[in-house]
């Protein structure tokens, strides 16, 4: 479960990120004098840390990415204003057209 949350306050604005996730495993070990019952639950615990971790890294790493890519803008400013432009003037001369095909 993932949450993300948008608030201005004051005129400023602030972005709040969290989760949690929650994971279960069954496994069968065989205990000896050798590997007791506290060494497999202690392997069985640190094997779903690390899956766990791995996978809040993922979410978290990802979501930042999605978050930042959202913000900002790897189109410079002048290119950004000559593409809007550009668009404007194109959807003008189809309305012009248009209007003159109608008439």
């Amino acid at each position: 479960k993932q949450w993300y949350q948008r608030r201005e306050s004051s005129g400023i604005n602030a972005e709040y990120m969290g989760g949690s996730l929650t994971r279960q495993v069954e496994q069968d070990a065989s205990v000896s004098e050798a590997s007791p019952h506290i060494a497999n639950i202690g392997r069985l615990v640190e094997d779903m840390e690390n899956k766990i971790r791995n996978t809040l890294n993922e979410i978290y790493f990802g979501k930042t990415k999605d978050i930042v890519n959202g913000l900002r803008s790897v189109v410079p400013l002048a290119d950004a204003n000559k593409t809007r432009d550009l668009q404007k003037e194109l959807l003008q001369t189809l309305h012009q057209k248009n209007a003159g095909q109608t008439n």
